[in-house]
């Protein structure tokens, strides 16, 4: 990644999301009181490499792994509402902020992840992670076409749109 303004990396309907912000990553959530909580990287992503995010809101902490490591917490965690419907991968929830660059094996939970950590990383290679039921998972390896295949258990493929197109630039 290597853009420094605000990009949108993907958006659950303005209820949670992960971005760019000054060349860092920010993981956003809206809590039950409707008030945007946020963790921040620790450190910039803006070096053009391929990197590892993983954002959770254990309903106590809102975290943030990079490349496998812990990058920053707060105890800004609370109940809010996580699901896969209207996800923008690569927008805002109202088409705006386009990530301009490339996103891969995007996947959402609904619980924390935090001790899978080194199993979804696996050293930046990409992962089967069917053993851990992910309510949607985007590989996109589809190689054409306009539909990203939701590999999760929720059946809940997408549309791409605004002249997506597939990179063979992308972690093995």
């Amino acid at each position: 990644f290597s853009a420094t303004g605000s990009q949108v990396l993907f958006d659950g309907f303005d209820k949670w999301g992960l971005y760019t912000f000054v060349g860092k990553l920010r993981f956003k959530f809206r809590n039950a009181s409707d008030a945007f909580k946020y963790v921040e990287s620790s450190g910039t992503v803006t070096d053009g490499n391929w990197h590892h995010v993983l954002a959770v809101n254990d309903q106590t902490n809102l975290k943030i792994y990079i490349d496998g490591v812990l990058s920053n917490s707060n105890a800004d965690g609370s109940v809010g509402i996580v699901g896969v419907t209207d996800v923008r991968i690569g927008a805002r929830w109202n088409n705006s902020l386009y990530t301009n660059g490339n996103i891969d094996e995007v996947a959402i939970w609904n619980n924390d992840q935090s001790s899978n950590i080194s199993t979804i990383y696996n050293s930046g290679t990409p992962s089967n992670l069917s053993s851990l039921s992910p309510l949607a998972w985007w590989r996109f390896e589809e190689g054409s076409g306009t539909t990203a295949i939701d590999s999760g258990t929720g059946g809940n493929n997408g549309t791409l749109i605004n002249g997506v197109a597939y990179s063979t630039d992308v972690p093995t």
